[in-house]
């Protein structure tokens, strides 16, 4: 294998761990986010769900 392959090579190799690690953080991140999303949604919404859910719905009008 000449040098220039070789460092080819190891030039692609980098380039897929670093896509890789890009793909694993921003995963994480997404789930964290949704996470904290469905948290932040649940909280908020949870009274007035059942508040609806008893026929007593509030004015959104305002």
């Amino acid at each position: 294998m000449t040098v220039s392959k070789a460092t080819n090579n190891q030039s692609g190799n980098s380039k897929k761990i670093l896509l890789k690690r890009q793909y694993k953080s921003l995963k994480s991140g997404t789930e964290d986010k949704f996470e904290a999303w469905i948290k932040a949604v649940d909280e908020s919404w949870t009274e007035e769900i059942s508040a609806c859910l008893q026929g007593k719905f509030p004015d959104w009008r305002q």
